[in-house]
């Protein structure tokens, strides 16, 4: 089957550039991906109605998303326990990361929250989810002389364009026929200084009776020792009585995460009384966030793979493509989308 353009991804920034081409190119583009919707907004049990981790929207900015029904609380920050805070969230990893987003939260006086972020998106960039064109498949071999992608299902499509919005470290080890050796060495020594923390996530809904007189508020709780795993709790009302939890931990090489993650998160948050007696657990889910925090590669290097894969009509877009801390509103509005399209 040939295809113009095929997006190799499913999450904001397949999305935003699958609305790019459908509705200011009148082309009609192929996504693959093994999730239905990826990234941030790939889902299990309850966070296919409900983010899978809190990300927030800066209050500046939140008339961008109106229509899809903030919720703006005055926000409490509480120290469980003091300590390295910023070590603990970046999983005591020796290495600085391009933006510590979970950290920035604490220094906000109030904070915005989307409760319904994927069919937020989905409006913002005007395509429904029933009838985006894709392929529920992953990739198996890109080769990149030939413009063929192959996928583990054993079907195959011939594009002129290719968008890779999935990790920038996992390119090596599905493109092939490379002409030009010099573009592997580029791209290895690029990956090779690529280095994330990754994020562990406790969701919970819960029901949780309050009083009328109640002022609603966003709660954000901090610990930062080893004597706990979890580093962050953010507790946000979203409805009368119902509350979304999440508790966050991080991990990396130097500070692994442990067997049965999920309980120890469950019992710490009783042991810091945050998850109480009189609250109803309705419903939780646990997220695993590989690419957590970005480090910081060498921009001219990054440049130099990008140039060279557009000359095989390969074009990266997007946060883990790109290794780029974008936030979700910079990619939904992000105006400078040169997209060459080959025919």
């Amino acid at each position: 089957m040939s295809i113009d353009v095929v997006i190799i991804g499913s999450g904001v920034a397949a999305l935003k550039v699958y609305s790019t081409l459908l509705h200011n190119r009148n082309l009609n583009p192929l996504i693959i991906d093994f999730n239905p919707l990826g990234g941030i907004l790939a889902s299990a049990n309850f966070v296919y109605k409900y983010p899978r981790i809190p990300i927030f929207i800066d209050s500046n900015i939140i008339n961008l998303f109106t229509t899809c029904n903030p919720l703006c609380y005055h926000l409490e920050v509480c120290i469980l326990k003091e300590g390295d805070i910023i070590d603990k969230i970046k999983g005591f990893a020796p290495f600085d990361v391009q933006r510590l987003w979970i950290y920035e939260l604490a220094e906000k006086k109030t904070a915005c929250f989307l409760p319904h972020l994927s069919k937020c998106i989905l409006a913002l960039l005007n395509v429904g989810n029933e009838t985006i064109r894709r392929v529920r498949d992953s990739i198996r071999k890109v080769d990149i002389t030939n413009k063929v992608i192959a996928t583990l299902q054993g079907l195959t499509f011939r594009y002129k364009s290719l968008i890779y919005t999935w990790p920038l470290d996992l390119l090596m080890k599905i493109i092939s026929n490379i002409n030009d050796p010099s573009i592997s060495a580029l791209i290895n020594d690029v990956i090779n200084k690529a280095k994330y923390v990754s994020i562990y996530t406790r969701s919970y809904v819960i029901y949780e009776k309050s009083s009328k007189y109640d002022e609603p508020k966003i709660e954000l709780y901090l610990h930062g020792t080893k004597a706990s795993r979890v580093h962050t709790i953010i507790k946000i009302p979203i409805a009368n009585s119902i509350t979304l939890l999440y508790a966050l931990t991080s991990y990396s090489e130097y500070y692994p995460l442990l067997p049965g993650i999920g309980d120890k998160i469950h019992s710490e948050l009783k042991r810091h009384k945050v998850l109480t007696p009189s609250m109803q657990v309705l419903d939780y889910s646990d997220t695993n966030i590989v690419y957590g925090f970005l480090n910081t590669l060498p921009e001219e290097a990054l440049e130099k793979v990008k140039e060279k894969l557009q000359g095989y009509n390969i074009m990266l877009f997007g946060r883990i493509a790109e290794w780029r801390e974008y936030d979700v509103p910079s990619l939904l509005f992000k105006r400078d989308l040169h997209i060459k399209i080959h025919k």
